[in-house]
């Protein structure tokens, strides 16, 4: 997930990120890196095209909730962004299985009268360690490219 906060020019080493949950009174992330070890795995911040942006991987229910993020300049707050991420539950397909080296079909439908797509991730999972499948190699050649 991604959220834009600021166009600017300034370069990103020049400014100071804070993201706050609403609810509480420490900062989740603080840009440059002074966020706690356990945050920095999951929010990032990177500047692409003149854009600050705000990057959340690994998303988990707990993370349903209000968030203020705030763009400094030396002392100078150059933007403030307000916004509410929801979080819905995902549904879990069954397990697909495959032999290996063979093709697989992954069953996805969608219910003809619903009036939008929803967004569907395959993983492949190995013990509880979930992967993207477009990122999945094979366990004994890891540089070889997985077939679709």
């Amino acid at each position: 997930m991604s959220i834009s906060c600021l166009t600017t020019t300034h370069p990103l080493q020049s400014l100071t990120v804070k993201l706050r949950r609403n609810n509480q009174d420490k900062d989740i992330l603080m840009y440059p890196d002074i966020s706690p070890e356990r945050e920095q795995e999951r929010w990032s911040v990177r500047k692409d095209a003149g854009n600050v942006t705000l990057d959340l991987k690994n998303i988990r229910l707990s993370d349903d909730g209000l968030y203020d993020c705030q763009v400094y300049k030396d002392q100078d707050c150059l933007h403030a962004t307000r916004f509410n991420l929801t979080i819905i539950k995902c549904k879990t397909l069954d397990s697909v299985h495959q032999t290996p080296g063979s093709s697989v079909l992954l069953p996805c439908s969608e219910h003809p009268l619903q009036n939008r797509t929803e967004q569907v991730t395959w993983k492949v999972i190995i013990g509880h360690q979930p992967t993207d499948i477009s990122q999945y190699r094979l366990p004994n050649n890891p540089s070889a490219p997985r077939n679709s």
